[in-house]
């Protein structure tokens, strides 16, 4: 265990081993950090009502907040200034990106991937790709599963699982009622489960879905042929 002399550790706080705390963090009473995690300079680990759990091998870099209340999964990657607010989850091998912010209340799916400066307000489904700059599903997380150990296989039944959920047009019950019953894999069950556990919706993917209606507009605003009609009219 390394602890820098300028780091300020509770005498309460429960650490791991092999845990490394870098310059200026701050570990709160009651604050328990999994075996192997590192915490780079700046970061703070707090303890609220429930405490705040962060598991093993999991790299906080620098000006790295994570709120009270938080649920943090194994071999998190957490970049320069992520800012999780309270009540959130984070999966097993979740990757965020610099400066995303997690609204309170919100989870981001075990290795899912969101990209930086993302504004992430909805749950995050497991394995998919955040876009930085809209916020939005970009695709799946394909590094980050072959990280996991996930198989060519494997990466095929999850994408066909994710064009069930994105493409597939259908209500959300009729969604989730397919990835149960006539998928039926462990990981379709998974995302099913997970889809249909959340409060707060799940984030969208950015492209149009089918069966959208497109509306484009003219250079005042208005769609083409609304100024015929208020002729004809």
């Amino acid at each position: 265990m390394t602890i820098h002399p300028t780091a300020v550790v509770s005498p309460a706080a429960v650490l791991g081993a092999d845990v490394n705390i870098g310059p200026f963090c701050v570990v709160e009473p009651g604050a328990q950090i999994g075996d192997g995690c590192t915490l780079a300079a700046r970061c703070s680990a707090t303890h609220g009502q429930v405490a705040t759990r962060i598991g093993s091998d999991c790299p906080l870099t620098a000006a790295t907040h994570v709120a009270h209340d938080c649920v943090i999964g194994d071999r998190v990657i957490m970049t320069n200034n992520v800012m999780l607010g309270g009540h959130v989850e984070v999966g097993d091998r979740a990757c965020l990106g610099g400066g995303a912010a997690v609204h309170q209340f919100c989870r981001v799916g075990r290795l899912s991937m969101v990209g930086g400066m993302a504004r992430v307000v909805q749950d995050v489904p497991p394995f998919v790709t955040i876009d930085g700059q809209s916020g939005l599903v970009v695709g799946l997380n394909r590094v980050g599963l072959r990280r996991g150990g996930y198989d060519r296989h494997g990466v095929a039944a999850i994408k066909h699982a994710y064009q069930v959920i994105y493409r597939s047009g259908w209500s959300l019950e009729r969604r989730l009622r397919a990835l149960v019953e006539d998928l039926g894999t462990e990981l379709a069950c998974e995302l099913a489960e997970f889809l249909s556990s959340g409060d707060r919706g799940f984030v969208r993917e950015r492209r149009t879905p089918p069966g959208a209606t497109i509306r484009v507009l003219a250079d005042d605003g208005e769609t083409p042929g609304a100024a015929a009609v208020r002729k004809a009219g």
